[in-house]
C-alpha cells in the first residue's frame, strides 16, 4: 500500500492506465477483467481458484478450541477490577472543508489471485454450492464437538477488565445471586451436556452475579426488555439465568490474554488468548439444549416469560456470532420463538388491558398492581424485540420476513422513565406525572406505519428510542416487500404492464418520504438509528442482489450477467443516491461506541462498503475502455483539459451540501470519503482498491486495542473478506 504524498495533482485521483494497459494480466486474467471484458460471454470459462471470496470462505464452521481449556486461567474477572477499566477515548472525525494538501491512499496494481491448494478448495466450496451461508455438518457433530473439556479452576484464574462500560452510572441491580441458584446454574450445564463435557471447577456466585448483572445491563444499549428491579434469581429458571450468564461473557470482553513477550510466536500467542466471548458461546449451546427439552418435558413452558426471553438471548447472540453453524441453528429455531409468542396472542392488543396505579392503592396494592404492569411490558418490549429481530435477519440473511408489520396491534412499549422505575411508589409517581391530559392510547407499529406524523406527537408515555427503531423496522420490511414486487416485475418480461410500473414508482416515492421524514420526526438520534435509516434508502436506489452477484457470489455466468444490470445502472442519478446513502451508512458507523458493531449494523455496513466498491470496479472498467478508445494525455495535459467541476473533489462523508447535491443531481465533481487518520488521507470512490481499506478501518476502529486475532468472529470474518475482495481487480 503507498501514500501518494501531499502534492500529488487532484487529476491524479482520475486514474487513467495507458493505452496498452488493461489492469490484467495477459497471462491469467482476473475475475473482473473477465466478466467486464467486451463479449465476455464468449472468453474462455475462469477456473474456480479465480473466483472471488465469498464471506463463507472466512467463516468458520464451528468455535473449535479443541482441549483448550475455555473456562481456563482467564475466565472469570475479579469482582473488584471489573469496571476499573479506563474508557477509551476515540477523536470524533472532524467534518472540515478540504485540507488545503490533500493525499490518497492509493494501492499498487495486484498480479492475479493465485492461491494455494487449501485456498483453492475452499473458494471452490463456497462457489460450487453457491450460498454465503452454508454449513455442511460433519458426521456426528453437535453443539458439544467443539469444546470436550472444561475446567473452572478459580484458583488459576487471573483479574481482568472488561473494554466494555455496560452499565449505566443510574443503573443499580439490586438482585444478587445466591450460592444456591449457583448450583442450579451448576447442575443445568451437568445435566444438559452429560458426560460429552468435563468440568472439573465451577465460577463462584460472586462471578456469576457479575456476569449476569452485565447480561441485564447490555439490553439497556437497545430496547431493554429484561426488567432489572424485579429481577429474582431465585425465582428464575436456571435456563435463563445461564442464558444471562453467557450474554455477559459475550459482551464481557472481545479477548483477555496473557501479555505477549516479545519473542512469542503467533502460535503461541493465539494458545494465550482466552476468550471470555467464546465461553459465552458454549453456554448458549447448553441453554438452546436445555431450552428443548424443557418444551418437550412441558410444554407450558411456552408460555413463560422466562423461557420466552432465555430463548431471545440465545438468538441473539448466535445469530452474528460470526461462526457458521451457530449462525444457521439461531436462525432455524427462530421460528419456534414467533409462533409461541403468536399463538400465545402476545401481538395482538387484545392481550394488553390497561394496568394504571391510584393513588388510594394500598402498599400491597400497588405493589401486586406493578407486578403485573411489569410483566406485561416485558411481554410488549420482547414482542417488539423479537419483530426487530426478525428484520434483522431478512435484511443479512437476505430471507423472507417471517412475522408481519401488519400483525403487530399491540401498543408501543411504556417510557423508559416508567419502566426503570426502580420501585412501586416512584413507578406510580411517574405514571401520574406522564400521563396526558386526553388520556390518548397508545399507538401501535401498525398505527404509525399507516400514519407517519404519528411520530411527530408521540405521546409521551411512550418509548420513543423503541418506537423509532421499531418504525424504521417496519419500514425496512416495507422496502424489502417493495424489493420482491420489482423483480417479480421486472423477471415478468410484460412491459406493457404500466399499472404495475407506475405502482412500483409511486410506492418507491412514498417510501423514500417516509424515510426522509423520519430524520426530522423524531428526537431520537442514535447511530443505528441513522445507520439503518440510509441502508434503506441505499437499498430503494440499487438491487443489492446484483451487487453481491457482481461480487461472485454465484460465479462467473452470474457475475457477467449482474454487470450488464450494473452498466446501465451506473451512469444514472440513483447510482449517486445510493452511493450517497451508502457513504452515510459508513459515517454512521465510525460513530459508533466501541465495540457496538457486532450484530446486524457490522452486516449492514459490509453491504455499504460492497456498494461503493462495486461502484469503484465499474469505474475503472469505464476508464479502461476510455483508455482503449482515445489517446491518453499525461497528467498535466489531463488537469488542463478537464473541467472545473471534474477537478473539485466532492466529500460525501459529510453533511448534505451545495457541492454534494451537484454531484448528485448533475454528476458533477469526484466523489471522495476521509480516512480517520491524521494524515488527512482522502479516498477517491471511483478506485474500488482503496475503498475496501475504508470498510476495514471502520470496523477495526470499532475494536481499539485489539489485533485481528482478538477481535470478536464477525468482525474479523468482515475484515478478511474485505482484505481479500480489496486485492482483485
Amino acid at each position: 500500500m503507498i501514500l501518494v504524498a501531499a502534492g500529488t495533482s487532484k487529476a491524479d485521483l482520475l486514474w487513467t492506465p495507458a493505452a496498452n494497459e488493461i489492469g490484467i494480466d495477459a497471462d491469467v486474467p482476473s475475475f473482473f477483467g473477465h466478466i467486464m471484458a467486451p463479449g465476455g460471454s464468449e472468453l474462455a470459462p475462469l477456473d474456480a481458484f479465480q473466483l472471488p471470496p465469498d464471506i463463507s470462505s472466512v467463516l468458520p464452521d464451528q468455535d473449535w478450541l479443541g482441549d483448550f481449556d475455555i473456562f481456563g486461567a482467564d475466565f472469570i474477572p475479579a469482582v473488584d477490577n471489573a469496571f476499573a477499566a479506563p474508557p477509551v477515548d476515540i477523536q470524533p472525525q472532524q467534518h472540515q472543508t478540504q485540507p488545503d494538501s490533500v493525499t490518497e491512499e492509493k494501492v499498487e496494481g495486484h498480479s492475479s489471485h493465485r492461491l494455494n491448494q487449501a485456498d483453492h478448495a475452499r473458494e471452490r466450496h463456497a462457489i460450487f454450492k453457491r450460498s454465503p451461508w452454508l454449513w455442511i455438518p460433519e458426521r456426528n457433530s453437535n453443539a458439544f464437538t467443539e469444546h470436550n473439556r472444561i475446567q473452572l479452576d478459580e484458583g488459576h484464574l487471573q483479574s481482568a477488565t472488561s473494554p466494555h462500560q455496560p452499565f449505566a452510572e443510574t443503573l443499580s441491580i439490586p438482585d444478587r445471586l445466591s450460592q444456591s441458584s449457583r448450583d442450579r446454574i451448576l447442575q443445568l450445564i451437568v445435566r444438559t451436556a452429560k458426560s460429552q463435557i468435563c468440568i472439573t471447577s465451577f465460577p463462584s456466585a460472586d462471578c456469576l452475579d457479575l456476569l449476569i448483572k452485565m447480561g441485564i445491563a447490555k439490553k439497556f444499549e437497545t430496547d431493554a426488555w429484561i426488567h432489572p428491579f424485579t429481577f429474582k434469581s431465585e425465582d428464575c429458571r436456571p435456563e435463563l439465568l445461564t442464558a444471562l450468564v453467557a450474554a455477559g461473557c459475550v459482551c464481557f470482553g472481545v479477548s483477555l490474554c496473557t501479555e505477549k513477550g516479545p519473542r512469542s510466536t503467533q502460535i503461541d500467542f493465539e494458545l494465550q488468548v482466552k476468550t471470555v466471548s467464546r465461553t459465552g458461546l458454549v453456554l448458549l449451546e447448553i441453554v438452546r439444549v436445555a431450552l428443548s427439552r424443557v418444551i418437550e418435558e412441558d410444554n407450558s413452558a411456552g408460555r413463560d416469560i422466562q423461557w420466552l426471553q432465555a430463548s431471545m438471548i440465545w438468538l441473539d447472540v448466535a445469530a452474528f456470532c460470526g461462526f457458521k453453524r451457530k449462525m444457521e441453528v439461531a436462525e432455524s429455531n427462530l421460528q419456534p420463538l414467533i409462533t409461541a409468542m403468536r399463538r400465545y396472542g402476545k401481538f395482538d392488543r387484545v392481550a394488553y388491558s390497561p394496568i394504571t396505579p391510584s393513588a388510594a392503592d394500598s402498599a400491597s396494592q400497588l405493589h401486586e398492581t406493578w407486578l403485573q404492569w411489569v410483566e406485561a411490558q416485558s411481554f410488549c418490549r420482547l414482542a417488539h424485540h423479537l419483530f426487530e429481530h426478525d428484520t434483522f435477519m431478512t435484511l443479512t440473511k437476505h430471507r423472507n420476513p417471517l412475522l408481519s408489520y401488519a400483525e403487530l396491534s399491540l401498543p408501543l412499549p411504556a417510557s423508559r422513565a416508567l419502566w426503570l422505575a426502580p420501585s412501586a411508589d416512584d413507578w406510580r409517581t411517574v405514571y401520574l406525572g406522564l400521563q396526558s391530559p386526553s388520556h390518548r392510547q397508545a399507538p401501535s407499529l401498525r398505527s404509525i406505519l399507516a400514519d407517519s406524523g404519528i411520530m411527530r406527537c408521540m405521546i409521551p408515555e411512550v418509548d420513543v428510542q423503541v418506537a423509532t427503531s421499531t418504525f424504521l423496522s417496519g419500514v425496512a420490511a416495507q422496502v424489502w416487500e417493495h424489493g420482491k414486487l420489482v423483480s417479480l416485475h421486472a423477471n415478468g418480461g410484460d412491459d406493457s404492464d404500466a399499472t404495475a410500473r407506475l405502482w412500483n414508482q409511486s410506492r418507491h416515492e412514498k417510501l423514500c418520504d417516509v424515510l426522509h421524514a423520519s430524520e426530522l420526526s423524531t428526537n431520537v438520534a442514535t447511530f443505528s438509528t441513522a445507520l439503518l435509516r440510509h441502508f434503506l434508502l441505499m437499498t430503494l436506489h440499487v438491487n443489492l442482489d446484483n451487487i453481491m452477484r457482481f461480487a461472485g457470489k454465484c460465479g462467473e455466468a452470474e457475475a457477467q450477467q449482474a454487470y450488464q444490470a450494473l452498466v446501465i445502472w451506473l451512469p444514472t442519478k440513483p447510482a449517486r443516491l445510493a452511493l450517497w446513502h451508502a457513504v452515510q451508512v459508513v459515517r454512521a458507523a465510525r460513530d459508533a461506541a466501541p465495540y457496538q458493531l457486532r450484530g446486524c449494523d457490522a452486516f449492514l455496513t459490509w453491504h455499504a462498503v460492497s456498494l461503493m466498491w462495486a461502484y469503484g470496479m465499474l469505474q475503472q472498467n469505464v476508464a479502461r475502455r476510455t483508455a482503449r478508445s482515445s489517446p491518453v494525455p499525461d497528467s498535466t495535459t489531463l488537469e488542463a483539459s478537464a473541467p472545473p467541476s471534474q477537478k473539485r473533489l466532492v466529500f460525501l462523508d459529510g453533511e448534505r451540501s451545495a457541492e454534494v447535491d451537484d454531484f448528485l443531481y448533475r454528476n458533477d465533481g469526484i466523489p471522495c470519503m476521509r480516512l480517520l487518520d491524521s494524515s488527512h488521507t482522502v479516498c477517491s470512490l471511483h478506485k474500488a482498491q482503496n475503498v475496501m481499506t475504508i470498510g476495514i478501518e471502520v470496523l477495526e476502529r470499532n475494536c481499539p486495542g485489539e489485533g485481528r486475532v482478538g477481535m470478536p468472529q464477525m468482525i474479523k470474518s468482515l475484515c478478511d473478506l474485505m482484505e481479500e475482495l480489496g486485492k482483485l481487480r
